[in-house]
């Protein structure tokens, strides 16, 4: 725990200042009675800093209602603190989140501290450490002490939108049924540990309660099709939260369907992985201005067969959408280019056979143009 020796305030600054042009004016005039009022300043200073003395240790347990929010909802922390000391002792959190580092004020210290926060964006939200500051009755002196160093983080998904249900097919739409969803799901290989993220569907019940902890089923890669989605992670954090919450909507489309997750950058978020999973790479994305874009979307070359959507901010270079139009040409089921922001005046190359370009200036639109396209969605 840190801390730190008392400081005046603005306040206490300001009369000290105060004080020393009065005292330093009225004695250079010879008038005594201003210059010593003036004097008083820095003794009455000086008291409010025996006054305002460092606040003691206490111990901090910091909890969180939820770990994962979507943006615009609200977590709530709670702050248990052990000898918690009364009087003018405020506490203070640090809070850091996408758009920036701020200091929330909670009111008095107590045993138990309760707040909200709301997650405005996309990304990662840190809470802590906490800070007790004392100040003395006048407001002239503070006196800080860090109460602890741990954090807590909270993963803020990207906002999403209903989005028509693909098909599981991938080629053409030819089934739709349930047995081709779990047919994409391969050969059982074998049984593992359950991992955050995994679908509890593919829980073994009988060999946990055998073994005492969960285990899932695993299965081997199967050339069945599903969906891989490929987002580009070059752009600054506007463009990025608007293909996060367009990929969002994607993934939480179908969740029957398989879907694989790839950033330009090179994280990788397998159809294995689960849901939760691709939200949480979608709230950790960050800007990758040094990505290899072309590469990424040659890698699409490489498993011809199912559905692909890659997502381009607007402002896009021409060649970058060539190159993922081109990628997509060679793919056996229908694949979809999708260009979100505003336009930038480029005309877009024309896509080729199997391939659509859907240029939307907002998530809402492109939601709009996904669910209206019987063409896409069959």
């Amino acid at each position: 725990m840190a801390g730190g020796t008392p400081r005046p305030t603005r306040r206490g600054w300001g009369l000290l200042a105060s004080g020393a042009v009065l005292c330093v004016g009225a004695l250079g005039l010879g008038y005594l009675a201003p210059g010593a009022l003036g004097a008083l300043a820095f003794p009455t200073v000086a008291l409010a800093m025996a006054l305002a003395r460092q606040p003691r240790a206490t111990r901090v347990h910091r909890r969180i209602t939820n770990a994962r929010v979507h943006a615009g909802e609200s977590v709530t922390v709670i702050l248990e603190m052990d000898g918690a000391e009364e009087g003018r002792v405020t506490a203070a959190e640090r809070v850091t989140a996408p758009a920036g580092t701020f200091v929330l004020p909670l009111g008095r210290a107590r045993a138990q501290i309760r707040y909200e926060l709301t997650a405005q964006r996309r990304g990662v939200l840190e809470v802590g450490p906490l800070s007790l500051v004392r100040t003395d009755p006048l407001g002239l002196v503070r006196a800080t002490r860090r109460a602890d160093d741990e954090t807590v983080q909270v993963l803020v998904h990207p906002r999403h939108h209903e989005l028509a249900v693909l098909s599981a097919a991938g080629v053409g739409g030819r089934d739709t049924s349930a047995a081709a969803t779990r047919a994409t799901e391969g050969a059982f290989a074998g049984l593992r540990e359950h991992a955050p993220g995994d679908d509890v569907r593919q829980i073994h019940w009988r060999t946990s309660a055998r073994r005492g902890r969960l285990m899932v089923r695993e299965h081997a890669d199967s050339p069945q099709p599903g969906v891989t989605v490929l987002v580009d992670d070059r752009r600054g954090p506007a463009e990025l939260d608007d293909l996060a919450e367009v990929a969002a909507s994607i993934v939480l489309s179908g969740p029957d369907l398989p879907i694989d997750l790839r950033l330009a950058g090179g994280k990788y978020s397998p159809a294995a992985a689960g849901v939760s999973a691709h939200l949480d790479l979608l709230a950790e994305a960050a800007a990758r201005p040094d990505a290899d874009f072309p590469t990424a979307c040659a890698r699409l070359r490489s498993a011809p067969t199912g559905r692909a959507v890659v997502l381009l901010p607007a402002g896009a270079a021409p060649e970058d959408t060539a190159a993922a139009l081109d990628a997509l040409a060679v793919r056996r089921g229908l694949s979809l280019v999708a260009l979100i922001g505003p336009a930038s005046g480029a005309e877009p190359p024309a896509p080729p056979p199997g391939v659509r370009l859907l240029e939307a200036q907002t998530p809402e639109a492109f939601a709009t143009g996904w669910n209206q396209s019987r063409w896409w969605t069959r």
